[in-house]
């Protein structure tokens, strides 16, 4: 995977996914999501008979089965897109359509996002690899089977992506910029660390620094977990995920799914019993 900046917005991945060359891109002037409908008439949306030969080139309808007022377009009832569910709109995307993957970036990129920084704890890197799940949507739109559920197929592609990330940087270490800038044990007794130097040096309130540290705990205890219990435990309790979505992600019976968020629970208490 290249370690490249992602882009920044819904209308840039689509346009980076374009350029890549994937999906099926529709032609110029393909009629917008809202002016389509979703039916399988052919006289009120796009089908695949109107994909193949054309809106013009359609046979008229048989006249007992046309509306009265078929030839008035402005009668065509038009579908809010923003109702649509995740599936709906993921089979639009396999069109490459545009608005149906704005609406899925509107919905996920918050919640994939926070994932994504809780499981591999880099804020550099949360960015891109935010934009290239996104991405992936396009690259391997052609692997989604409909029905299934598009936030199961999809937190398991950003799953994998953030596996891949970890076994990078197990690979390829960098500094924190908590690591202390002089060994410890030379020098003062309070090292300099990296990080110190990019806070802001007005005093902070007590409740601020209680919560800093709460954080800073939780982050620790997350990291300490074992690596099936930390993924179960982010997708059930931060993510919102049902347990049999979280089976079909990590690929393990739910019962398993079951016992190891127990765990996971239990291990964070412990950790942070003292402040609870």
């Amino acid at each position: 995977m290249a370690r490249t900046a992602g882009v920044k917005s819904a209308a840039g991945i689509y346009e980076a996914a374009r350029r890549r060359g994937c999906g099926s891109f529709p032609r110029i002037g393909w009629p917008p999501l809202a002016e389509r409908g979703l039916g399988g008439d052919p006289y009120m949306g796009v089908t695949g008979s109107e994909r193949r030969f054309g809106r013009e080139n359609l046979p008229a309808p048989p006249e007992e089965s046309r509306p009265a007022d078929a030839g008035d377009a402005g009668e065509i009832e038009e579908v809010d897109p923003a109702t649509l569910p995740d599936e709906e709109l993921m089979k639009l995307c396999q069109e490459a359509d545009m608005e149906a993957f704005d609406i899925l970036y509107s919905r996920y990129s918050g919640p994939v996002m926070s994932f994504i920084h809780r499981m591999i704890g880099d804020y550099s890197r949360t960015e891109a690899l935010t934009q290239e799940a996104f991405l992936r949507i396009f690259k391997e739109a052609e692997n989604y089977k409909y029905p299934r559920s598009f936030s199961t197929w999809f937190y398991t592609i950003v799953r994998n992506l953030c596996k891949n990330e970890l076994r990078y940087i197990s690979r390829h270490p960098t500094v924190s910029l908590e690591v202390s800038v002089r060994e410890s044990g030379k020098g003062s007794e309070n090292p300099l660390k990296i990080g110190d130097s990019l806070k802001a040096r007005t005093a902070e309130p007590l409740d601020h620094i209680l919560s800093e540290e709460c954080e800073r705990r939780l982050v620790n205890a997350l990291n300490d977990l074992p690596e099936l219990e930390r993924e179960i435990l982010i997708l059930h309790r931060f993510q919102g995920l049902k347990y049999r979505e979280i089976s079909e992600i990590v690929g393990v019976p739910v019962g398993t799914v079951r016992s190891r968020l127990h765990l996971a629970i239990e291990r964070i208490r412990k950790a942070m019993k003292d402040l609870l």
